[in-house]
């Protein structure tokens, strides 16, 4: 009995950590994703409501972006050109901070 509510208590705990997990990922994303309509439109200005958030995301989620901008295969997996995404990166001002963590090499580990 003891280990049946052991067993449950872990599956649990690992639940609500994958429920993390996923809900902690798309909050980055969705910095990015206000500039959906114009991540193939290079003619048009960007507006406020595309690079605030851009914007906001640098300054308290520079990590999960690093994370999305060195995976570029990650950022298409949601319909997000890498191309595009560093284009609006550029024209809100923020690439230059992206880029700093952009393929940075890994601290290597203390033995």
């Amino acid at each position: 009995m003891a280990q049946k509510m052991l067993m449950m208590a872990v599956l649990v705990i690992l639940g609500t950590s994958m429920a993390t997990v996923t809900v902690a990922s798309p909050a980055c994303l969705q910095s990015l994703m206000s500039c959906a309509p114009y991540f193939n439109n290079t003619d048009v200005t960007l507006p406020d409501d595309c690079c605030n958030p851009l914007q906001q995301a640098v300054a308290t989620e520079l990590i999960c972006l690093c994370s999305l901008f060195n995976l570029p295969s990650l950022l298409s997996s949601f319909d997000i050109p890498y191309v595009g995404a560093i284009r609006i990166a550029s024209q809100c001002g923020v690439v230059d901070i992206i880029s700093d963590c952009i393929s940075a090499p890994s601290p290597a580990p203390t033995p």
